[in-house]
């Protein structure tokens, strides 16, 4: 998978890496990709199935889930 890029992800989980807001640390969760452009990404929560956007000023990182590496 290596070159690809997060468009390529859509529909697949993906870990965020957040940037908290009490202090200078990151937080994972892990979601399902459902869209990405120039303001952020929207992920589908696991369990809720509710859509959330993060702006990009929120996202540190975004890697490809851990059950994908391998497709």
């Amino acid at each position: 998978m290596a070159g690809e890029t997060p468009e390529a992800w859509i529909g697949q989980e993906v870990s965020l890496h957040l940037w908290k807001s009490e202090d200078l640390g990151t937080e994972a969760h892990t979601a399902v990709l459902r869209g990405i452009d120039s303001s952020g990404v929207t992920v589908e929560g696991s369990q809720e199935h509710d859509l959330t956007f993060y702006p990009w000023s929120t996202v540190r990182e975004i890697t490809l889930g851990q059950n994908q590496d391998s497709v």
